[in-house]
Formats: C-alpha cells, sequence, structure tokens
C-alpha cells in the first residue's frame, strides 16, 4: 500500500517542528545563543582599561568588574566616608587622592591589591575558590581582620580553610562582608556568563 503525499507533507512539517537536540526553536544551537548575548553592549565605559589591568595582572577581568559594581557601580568619582576613592574604592596613604581618581591608576592599585590578597590567602584557603573569598573578605574588611577570623576559628578547632566556616561561627549572622563577598561572587558568574 503506498503512502499518501499528505501524510508526507504533514510528517515533514513536524518533523521540522520539533527541535533537535542542542536546538531551540529558532534553530539557534546554546552556543549561538550564548555569543550572542556576550556580543551586546558594553558592560561599562571603562571596559578597555579594566581589561588590559586584567591581563597585565592576571586577573579574570569579569571578576575585577564585580568588585567594581559592588564598590562603586562604575562611578569613578565615588568617595567611601574613610577616604577611599574611586571605581575600586582604594584607600591608600601611598598615593595621592588625584592619582587614585584617574581610572587606569585606581584599577591598577585595586586589582593588584586584590591578586596580592587572593596569593596570600592560597595557602591557608583549602582551593582557589575559598582563597577567592577570603580575598574579598579581607579587600571588604581588612586583611588583619579576616587573618584575626582565621586565628579564632583555628583555635576553636574549626575548618579555617574554608570561608563559609570561618564567617558563620566568627561573624554576626547578617554581616556586611558575608553578603558582600556573596554578592560580588554572584555578580561575577552572571559577568562571566553574559559577557
Amino acid at each position: 500500500m503506498k503512502a499518501h503525499p499528505l501524510i508526507y507533507a504533514v510528517l515533514t512539517l513536524l518533523l521540522l517542528l520539533i527541535p533537535l537536540p542542542g536546538r531551540i526553536p529558532g534553530g539557534e544551537s546554546p552556543e549561538e545563543i550564548m555569543a550572542e548575548e556576550r556580543s551586546g553592549e558594553p558592560l561599562s565605559a571603562y571596559d578597555n582599561v579594566i581589561k588590559a589591568t586584567a591581563d597585565s595582572i592576571g586577573l579574570d577581568w569579569h571578576l575585577i568588574a564585580a568588585v567594581i559594581y559592588h564598590e562603586s557601580r562604575f562611578h569613578n568619582e565615588a568617595e567611601s566616608g574613610r577616604g577611599a576613592v574611586g571605581l575600586m574604592q582604594v584607600l591608600s596613604s601611598r598615593y595621592s587622592q588625584e592619582y587614585l581618581l584617574e581610572p587606569a591608576n585606581n584599577l591598577r592599585v585595586g586589582s593588584r591589591y586584590l591578586k596580592r590578597l587572593q596569593n596570600m590567602f592560597s595557602a591557608k584557603a583549602a582551593n582557589p575558590t575559598e582563597a577567592l573569598k577570603f580575598a574579598l573578605a579581607a579587600y571588604n574588611l581588612g586583611e588583619g581582620k579576616v587573618w584575626r577570623l582565621i586565628g579564632q576559628a583555628e583555635e576553636a578547632g574549626l575548618d579555617a580553610s574554608r570561608w563559609d566556616t570561618v564567617a558563620s561561627t566568627q561573624l554576626p549572622k547578617g554581616h556586611h562582608t558575608v553578603a558582600y563577598v556573596e554578592k560580588v561572587l554572584d555578580t561575577y558568574a552572571d559577568y562571566y556568563r553574559r559577557y
């Protein structure tokens, strides 16, 4: 028995409408969608400087951008009540405020400090992710305070190689530094996905 041409037409139409694995009904693959999302608007007016600084220091530019977002919301003229200035809210007696208000200088000083913190905590942390968490906490709270928290956790017999353990046992519930670390990491992941 011969199939009717109308049946072939209906089956062909159905096959065209059913998405194949790895594709969506519009025809794009997930990789094509990600590339499209990444090729959109720039993140900030400082993208080129952030990327150049990140390359020269050896940090992911998405991480630097996430720190900038939570420190200054990309406002170069930002100044804290404690005297921290610029995109990364750098507080330094070594450099003048005028020097630190120059975006490239501010990014270089702030990024080097973040990298130094990451290297410093890598010997104590359980893994690179934990070292980054400790570095972000120190960027926000101060490295001396974070080292004291680690020491207190060790004295209590706790696993001081993990930020979450140190933070949850040594800081009050809802402490701003805990929220800061989580928010920066969330923003970092979001920027990495979108840009």
